[in-house]
């Protein structure tokens, strides 16, 4: 798009079409959207803070002082990668472990909640029942006789 801008720039023919180019040339360096900046770790009181409480894991890099060929080093890099996926999967499954054991706690107290609820109930459907037949009526609602 800039090289199909810079031709038409070459060839104003009329004072109008040099006011659409400029406008064309203005308009395409806003479109770009706005350099990022890097921002250091360091400098960020926000990050400083996330950075302390996260374990520090060393980088493990392929050391130039020690002679490798190609394929020692594809070897290298491709056991460090399953050991990195090792222990990955391992977090992982204690992950799923552990929001298992969250679960299943929850599942009793649930259950507890449950069991304690209908132990109510019957409690107050004994206590309804008990009043009824203190009031000597039946079950059309009609006071027995005597």
């Amino acid at each position: 798009a800039a090289a199909a801008a810079a031709a038409v720039v070459a060839k104003p023919e009329t004072a109008e079409e040099e006011v659409t180019v400029a406008t064309t040339e203005a308009t395409m360096t806003e479109a770009l959207p706005p350099k990022k900046r890097k921002v250091s770790k360091k400098s960020s009181p926000l990050l400083a803070e996330e950075d302390e409480s996260a374990p520090k894991r060393t980088q493990i890099r392929y050391d130039p002082d020690v002679p490798m060929d190609k394929d020692q080093l594809a070897a290298w890099r491709r056991e460090a990668r399953r050991v990195r996926n090792r222990e990955s999967a391992a977090a992982s499954r204690q992950r799923i472990r552990d929001r298992i054991t969250e679960l299943e706690t929850e599942v009793k107290e649930w259950k507890g909640k449950f069991s304690h609820a209908m132990e109510r109930l019957q409690q107050l459907e004994q206590l309804a029942d008990s009043t009824s037949n203190n009031g000597l009526e039946t079950a059309s609602g009609q006071p027995q006789e005597e």
